[in-house]
């Protein structure tokens, strides 16, 4: 977005992706958006600059408040400063984030980011003959034209010379790719599909970004994904990267804010470097002296409320920077804790199926014990049977036959005593 004469396009606030939410007295009852260049009233109504204006070349012949129709006597520039601060504070999105940037800074900030720091702002071709434009970060040391067509040898795809590398290496459909678990060889575009149904295909778990070094196979993964302690952390640890991110998003906008003042406070230095010696004569010294002190005065004091705020920033970068650690450190008590917990619930639950598999062995050998005794009792009922048999087969004179004589029964004498 450079025009031709060399300047800088000023950024339009309000083609904006605002992304943070504001109050509805921040807006601008003519364009609906945030102010920007707040004038009064003097009924105290605010408009943008731009608006206002707008609204009294097109309007009617006698011009009147947009909000309460009352004929305005003046225009005043002094709006609250406050205002304007609440405004440039609200959070956008960079107006290149169509070209790939993810940037989100305040409003206040985002001419100096396009200006100096998005390295996706299009920019015209270094080479002369090329009326295209290409992004600040892929602009080549060698000032040579990447709009270039090269013809991939695979697919035969036309490709500009700032892209061909990346397709040749990585993003032809045709380039011969090799299953790293399977080790067979297919085309780039078969790949993935084949990934997903590979039976030899080692996936890592789901906590590996928290630490978790388990590296198994799709159908173990899903038992140990269970009883992984790190995954049931996750949650919590990714409250805690989220807090991380933010707080880095702020120390850097931080960082930017404390570049736009350092470089402000340097052009101040440089002007009083700049400003011209009193005069040694009596009478001009005498008819200057009190405008003079009141602007240097001016500018001191300026010089020393912008190093005040300097200071003040570092101390807050500072105290971001600890902030961080303590975070850091925090978390990793809490993670090693955590871990203990569970290791000792584990042991705990070791300890109690150790009981209950002993309390399940002592019920099942009396059990085992009375079944050995019944089959030992029924072994000696067996033979002493066939002991009366054979007696009975060669009786005794005098002695009655065996049919008349029977065997008693082992259970007979728990029948008596359950009698007695």
């Amino acid at each position: 977005m450079e025009s031709g004469n060399g300047y800088e396009e000023p950024v339009d606030l309000r083609a904006l992706d605002y992304v943070s939410s504001y109050d509805d007295h921040l807006m601008c009852p003519i364009c609906r958006c945030p102010f920007i260049r707040p004038v009064r009233l003097q009924c105290d109504h605010v408009f943008c600059q731009k608006c206002l204006n707008t609204a009294m070349t097109t309007g009617l012949e006698v011009f009147t408040c947009p909000t309460c129709r009352a004929p305005p006597q003046d225009v005043f520039q002094n709006v609250p400063r406050i205002l304007t601060n609440m405004c440039d504070e609200i959070r956008v999105r960079c107006p290149f984030v169509s070209e790939g940037c993810q940037e989100i800074v305040p409003r206040g900030h985002v001419q100096s980011h396009v200006d100096k720091y998005c390295g996706y702002k299009p920019i015209e071709c270094p080479s002369p003959l090329c009326n295209k434009k290409i992004r600040r970060k892929d602009l080549p040391s060698d000032d040579r034209c990447l709009h270039e067509l090269h013809v991939c040898s695979l697919c035969e795809a036309e490709i500009t010379e700032q892209d061909y590398d990346e397709h040749v290496n990585e993003l032809c459909p045709y380039l011969k790719m090799t299953c790293p678990d399977c080790l067979a060889t297919m085309f780039r575009n078969a790949l993935k599909e084949h990934i997903d149904v590979c039976p030899e295909a080692i996936h890592p778990c789901a906590a590996s970004k928290y630490g978790c070094p388990v590296k198994i196979k799709r159908a173990a993964l899903i038992t140990h994904e269970k009883q992984c302690p790190l995954l049931m952390m996750s949650p919590y640890f990714e409250a805690q990267n989220s807090r991380l991110e933010s707080l880095e998003l702020k120390i850097s906008h931080l960082q930017q804010r404390n570049e736009i003042f350092e470089e402000g406070l340097a052009k101040l230095q440089s002007t009083l470097m700049e400003s011209p010696q009193t005069n040694n004569s009596s009478s001009d010294a005498s008819d200057n002296q009190q405008p003079r002190d009141d602007r240097f005065s001016y500018q001191s004091n300026a010089n020393t409320y912008l190093l005040s705020l300097h200071e003040s920033l570092r101390e807050e970068v500072a105290r971001m920077s600890q902030a961080i650690t303590d975070l850091d450190a925090r978390a990793s008590m809490t993670i090693m804790n955590e871990c203990l917990r569970i290791k000792e619930d584990m042991a705990h639950t070791n300890a109690a199926v150790g009981s209950v598999r002993m309390q399940v062995q002592w019920l099942m050998n009396p059990r085992l014990h009375h079944g050995q005794r019944v089959a030992s009792v029924r072994a000696s009922g067996t033979g002493s049977s066939e002991q009366g048999s054979s007696n009975a087969v060669a009786p005794s004179p005098g002695l009655p036959s065996s049919g008349t004589v029977r065997a008693r029964r082992l259970s007979d004498s728990g029948r008596e005593g359950t009698k007695l």
